[in-house]
């Protein structure tokens, strides 16, 4: 029986990679080493893993990430440029990473999926018509669950945000809260548009929450998606 993909979601900095790791039965590294198979359970895979199971897909995976997280930041390049990076990434991610751990039986939850990406272009102006041409060929999860935050909050809690994610290819002066504030704020209000019109579950995260308490609610809703103990 082939797995179940859910996808959690919402603006960076809002907690995604903590909560997928603490919601998750095992990691995607325990899984390639064979620990945990039986019984299947919910395997945490990063979205940024490399292909474990395809030495060649692994190798041009990791050109990829190159390109897309360790080349530094700089607007020289158009957005467009970037799309079509992320399509390619996401479309190896779905077969070469994502894939096979679902076809061992095993549920699968991520920390992000392309709708983060995809809130930030449809913000600047790029046609939905066009994206979905372009990640075409990308696996869509199961289930997807929001994690809604206080911008402003999220911001205070962190504080060390890359460029690009403090607004660097949406035309900003400066580079700083306020454009993490707008920027950000911009994008999870068309996260929420996404979320009701594609039947998302929505988390509100408080600002005042522990991890352990939004990991323990978080689990449920996973759970309840992946419809396990019903």
């Amino acid at each position: 029986m082939t797995g179940r993909f859910v996808a959690l979601e919402g603006i960076d900095g809002v907690g995604k990679t903590t909560l997928a790791g603490r919601v998750a039965d095992l990691t995607y590294e325990q899984w390639l080493a064979g620990e945990g198979r039986e019984p299947p359970g919910v395997v945490f895979v990063s979205r940024r893993a490399r292909s474990g199971t395809s030495p060649f897909a692994a190798t041009l995976m990791e050109h990829l990430a190159q390109m897309l997280w360790h080349s530094g930041d700089s607007r020289d390049l158009e957005p467009a440029f970037w799309v079509t990076l992320q399509a390619s990434w996401f479309t190896a991610h779905s077969t070469c990473v994502i894939g096979p751990v679902l076809d061992s039986g095993h549920d699968v939850v991520v920390d992000g999926w392309y709708y983060k990406f995809w809130s930030k272009l449809l913000g600047q102006g790029f046609r939905r018509d066009d994206l979905e041409t372009v990640f075409a060929g990308v696996r869509e999860p199961d289930r997807v669950i929001l994690l809604d935050a206080d911008v402003a909050a999220v911001f205070d809690r962190r504080a060390d945000f890359r460029p690009t994610e403090l607004g660097l290819h949406a035309g900003y002066r400066g580079l700083d809260r306020d454009s993490f504030i707008d920027y950000q704020g911009r994008g999870l209000t068309v996260l929420r548009e996404m979320a009701r019109g594609l039947g998302w579950t929505t988390l509100t995260v408080t600002a005042g929450e522990t991890v352990p308490e939004t990991a323990d609610y978080a689990r449920t809703a996973l759970r309840k998606a992946l419809h396990r103990y019903a």
